[in-house]
């Protein structure tokens, strides 16, 4: 698996291929023991960093949902819209929650190199 960048203290997101995924790490599912529901964006939604575009609700109320870029949602995690217990289950695998392909391609530059200097080493 690619590597992990931490965001907005709880949220990961990874960059493959030209597009970013986006998840939830596992301090951020420290807050609370269940998910009720995952309310994603819509595929082909344009999606704007600092602005919420989604939510899960838990059992300890609503979780924002951010993307790190703009760009346009390309794809959501369908089974986790079904099973929203799959992102405790597996956070950082099958319970990734949408991804997102980059308005402008240099923002994918920007979010690498946050990588390298934000790392836990």
């Amino acid at each position: 698996m690619k590597d992990l960048i931490p965001y907005m203290g709880y949220e990961w997101i990874m960059v493959d291929d030209g597009v970013v995924t986006v998840g939830i790490n596992e301090q951020g599912l420290d807050e609370f023991t269940e998910i009720n529901a995952a309310n994603l964006p819509a595929e082909n939604e344009e999606v704007i960093p600092d602005e919420v575009c989604g939510e899960l609700d838990t059992d300890q109320g609503p979780m924002n949902l951010y993307s790190p870029i703009e760009g346009n949602v390309i794809e959501v995690n369908e089974a986790v819209m079904e099973n929203p217990s799959l992102i405790m289950e597996d956070c950082q695998g099958d319970g990734w929650l949408f991804k997102v392909e980059p308005k402008n391609a240099s923002d994918l530059d920007e979010l690498s190199s946050a990588s390298t200097n934000d790392r836990d080493d």
